[in-house]
């Protein structure tokens, strides 16, 4: 797959070999993409470097990287900038080597940063790059490709490039050409590998054209074909696309997708599948069989994931799987791979099947620790989530995970929060141990339909349909932790501290057919409860489906039964609630013994009755009371 896609963009112009620009990295001996360098604020200086000009005088240029004027072949000022205009067309000398420097006009200078005067050095800039090409300027490297200086930096070559710019800085100082030295504060671009500082540098290498490619991937989006979740990454997949640069793909390391070209003795070029077709093609270039050597670079690994929606279905034979796989829904990721991975899926994806690979893309956040700084090991922060399964259990490190995976542009993860989640799991352990002890002796074959309901049966019922709702919406519009947090509060805040205290009453009290309905009741719960905690913590729940015969991760989601949404229970267990709540924080606020039986007077008419007749049991239970209507209080 990715041979055949390399070659089928180069026959169709989509790919070439060229001398530009690239990021290079001085510890890997590699070219890097523009994704691949991450930008750091570091403390420098900026050298303010006299220039001597022909006929007399200098003019000065501030750089913060002094030895990369070895590499200058001008220096520009901007067309506006009252204050050199009469430089332009002048001469300067390069210090140390001596090299004649014509003096440019160039919009790009910034008349604000140091003097106004920028040296141009189109081997190791961007933008001087960008400057020389226009203007016709020599490119002239002085690196290495281990950093050190070449040839070409006199009597600097063979230094570390840090080392050189420390001898030129001390050679120019001896020469009175160092004006001062200013502490200045940067960003740098690093390695995302090694963390090096990269150093941009002029090589041949290979390029993917990606102007025609991106087109098509801004419209359909545009067009609602694909869809970012948060919305707001939508406007920055615009932006980079609406930006893009061509892509270097080539890579100067020992593993990856090695460059199916091959080389004829005058450097011709002959990109095909393999050796034999490499060949062929020479043969009929040459007329004749000729030594080939196949290029030594691999491609950037982003290359080959790239085409992965339709490889992994065989792409690119006709296959089964593609045709029915091709494209998917769903895709799940993070936003630091936006254009890595993402973009670059959809560009493949419509150039080579004319489908988009995916109609969503839901953005997650980056796990960060409890500080709010990015894990690396630099840091020593990283966390190897197979210690945590091994000490809290894949579950509760499964549950931690969606729990803070809001939609921010970072999760901050604690071993407290993990604490959380395992407490949460006993708690649901202890749930279904009591349910399952608690209702060994329910005859098999009866049912809840029909069966006369008690108040806290007609309450708990009406709040799983509500939740079972509130669940699926969540999960339908990936709001994953906040489906998590409602699971949470229903299962400890509503079934564990009420329903089951409530279900005791019957459970341990002489009327049968009150308890096999709370048993039944517990049952329903039990089995609707792992089923909508499957999804979060399938190891667990698919456990005690178990003991109910059931085969959780094979059952269906539970849907909501509206007949059973109940307000007047709701609105009777509220009061209730509220009830027991004032009688606690009052024995609390008198320092009265927890244990201790108090006489409860109750007031509120009709409804207090109502409480007192129905759930009284269980208020004496509960609020650890003797509760009593107050006279006419039913009135």
């Amino acid at each position: 797959a990715v041979r055949t896609a390399f070659v089928r963009l180069y026959r169709e112009g989509l790919i070439y070999r060229g001398e530009y620009l690239i990021n290079w990295c001085p510890r890997c001996e590699t070219a890097l993409s523009d994704l691949e360098v991450e930008h750091e604020e570091i403390q420098g200086n900026l050298y303010f470097v006299r220039y001597p000009l022909e006929g007399g005088g200098y003019v000065t240029v501030a750089t913060t990287r002094p030895e990369t004027m070895l590499g200058d072949t001008a220096l520009a000022v901007n067309p506006k900038d009252e204050r050199y205009r009469h430089l332009l067309g002048r001469t300067a000398i390069l210090p140390v080597l001596g090299r004649r420097l014509p003096i440019v006009a160039a919009e790009e200078v910034d008349p604000e940063f140091g003097t106004g005067v920028l040296k141009i050095t189109p081997a190791h800039d961007p933008v001087d790059f960008q400057i020389g090409q226009r203007l016709g300027l020599p490119a002239i490297n002085v690196l290495n490709g281990d950093g050190t200086i070449n040839e070409n930096g006199g009597p600097f070559a063979g230094m570390d490039r840090f080392r050189a710019r420390e001898a030129l800085v001390e050679r120019l100082r001896a020469e009175g050409l160092l004006e001062k030295i200013v502490p200045y504060r940067h960003a740098v671009g690093h390695c995302q590998r090694c963390r090096t500082m990269v150093e941009p540098r002029l090589s041949v290498q290979w390029f993917v054209r990606t102007k025609p490619l991106a087109e098509p991937a801004l419209r359909v989006v545009q067009e609602g074909k694909i869809r970012f979740i948060p919305e707001r990454w939508t406007k920055v997949y615009f932006d980079w696309l609406t930006n893009i640069r061509d892509w270097c793909i080539s890579r100067q390391l020992w593993w990856g997708h090695r460059i199916p070209a091959w080389y004829g003795p005058d450097g011709a070029i002959f990109v095909a599948m393999d050796e034999e077709e490499a060949r062929a093609l020479a043969r009929a270039h040459y007329g004749k069989d000729v030594e080939l050597r196949q290029d030594e670079d691999v491609l950037d690994t982003w290359f080959s994931s790239a085409l992965w929606p339709f490889s992994v279905m065989g792409w690119p034979e006709e296959t089964l799987d593609l045709r029915t796989f091709y494209p998917t829904d769903l895709l799940i990721t993070g936003f630091d791979i936006l254009f890595f991975w993402v973009a670059r899926m959809v560009m493949m994806g419509l150039h080579f099947l004319g489908e988009v690979p995916f109609r969503e893309v839901l953005i997650t956040p980056l796990i960060v620790d409890e500080r709010g700084q990015k894990m690396s090991k630099t840091r020593g922060n990283v966390i190897d989530p197979m210690e945590l399964i091994q000490s809290h259990g894949a579950d509760a490190l499964r549950f931690t995970m969606v729990h803070i995976s809001g939609k921010g542009r970072s999760a901050r993860f604690s071993r407290s929060l993990l604490d959380e989640s395992r407490d949460f799991l006993n708690k649901i352990w202890n749930m279904a141990r009591f349910i399952l002890t608690n209702t060994e002796d329910l005859p098999e074959g009866l049912a809840l339909s029909g069966r006369p309901f008690a108040w806290e049966d007609r309450w708990i019922l009406s709040r799983l349909q509500a939740v079972i709702d509130e669940v699926r919406d969540y999960l339908e519009r990936y709001l994953f932790h906040l489906a998590a947090e409602s699971l949470y509060h229903f299962v400890w805040g509503e079934v564990c501290d009420w329903y089951l205290e409530l279900a005791k009453v019957r459970l341990y009290g002489e009327d049968l057919e009150a308890r096999r309905t709370a048993q039944l009741v517990l049952r329903t719960l039990l089995a609707a409860i792992v089923r909508l905690l499957h999804p979060v913590l399938p190891y667990i729940t698919e456990e005690i489906g178990s003991y109910l015969g059931m085969e959780v991760s094979r059952s269906a989601y539970p849907k909501s039964d509206p007949s059973l949404r109940d307000p007047e229970a709701e609105a009777v267990l509220s009061a209730f609630q509220e009830l027991v709540r004032e009688v606690r924080a009052l024995r609390a606020e008198l320092g009265l013994d927890p244990g201790r039986e108090l006489q409860l007077v109750v007031t509120g008419g009709a409804q207090a009755e109502r409480i007192l007749l129905e759930l009284g049991p269980a208020l004496a239970r509960l609020a650890r009371v003797r509760p009593r209507l107050a006279l006419g209080a039913a009135a």
